[in-house]
């Protein structure tokens, strides 16, 4: 009985939400290692047309239903809680915006830095076909990539930041920084450029902080999205031009 005791009062003085939150993205982000990567859709569909495009495609979307969707549910069903408080709200519309604004040049600013590193150059786009797809090709697959930024910011920002009470805003900007960077690494498997890793730390908890301070998600999807909408682009048009 001493040991159900013990379990009984760790349970009774946490943070239940945040314990909650904690499993669930470890859950659902293992599912998307093991299911929802460009590797499991090259696997499973190997005769595919056009593979390395296609494979994208489906390793961007697949967030939208593991981690926003799922997330949906998670919040309210397992929560019990309003989707608003968890960031799918305006939140601070005012502090948001003006975030936005001085942000906005810095993030374009940091994919034109991507443009002349060449882990990241020889990384992104990351289907190469897109560089000179026809443009229905290229819409799709930057359409799929916002796909991916909702499901990611949700999950991380969302879940990740406003699982916890309020006064361990910090703990909870660390520890989705902690996932949401390691995810980038090779210990998670995708074996992300160097440069994109480390510079994950400091945009996770800059993200979470913009999180934190307008109660929504959404800057941050916008500021997330913004910079990686301008490495893929900047690095697109430099590779066709000849200049890297």
């Amino acid at each position: 009985m001493k040991l159900k005791d013990d379990i009984s009062k760790l349970w009774n003085d946490s943070d239940k939400n945040a314990i909650k939150g904690i499993l669930f993205m470890t859950v659902v982000v293992a599912v998307y290692f093991y299911f929802g990567i460009h590797e499991f859709f090259a696997k499973t569909f190997p005769h595919t047309n056009n593979l390395d495009y296609w494979k994208y495609i489906y390793h961007n979307f697949t967030p939208i239903i593991l981690f926003f969707a799922l997330g949906i549910v998670f919040v309210k069903f397992v929560l019990k809680a309003d989707l608003k408080d968890f960031g799918l709200g305006p939140g601070d519309i005012k502090t948001g915006l003006k975030i936005c604004l001085v942000l906005t040049p810095i993030m374009v600013l940091a994919g034109l830095t991507a443009v002349f590193d060449k882990g990241m150059n020889t990384t992104y786009p990351l289907p190469r076909y897109v560089i000179y797809a026809p443009a229905k090709y290229a819409l799709l697959y930057y359409v799929s990539y916002i796909a991916y930024y909702i499901g990611w910011e949700f999950l991380f920002r969302g879940i990740g930041i406003f699982s916890f009470k309020k006064d361990n805003a910090l703990m909870a900007i660390a520890v989705s920084t902690m996932i949401s960077a390691l995810i980038h690494s090779s210990i998670a498997g995708f074996g992300k450029p160097l440069a994109e890793t480390f510079s994950a730390i400091p945009a996770g908890i800059a993200f979470g902080y913009v999180a934190y301070k307008t109660r929504s998600v959404w800057y941050g999807f916008y500021l997330h999205s913004l910079v990686g909408f301008s490495t893929d682009f900047l690095i697109a048009v430099f590779i066709r031009n000849g200049l890297i």
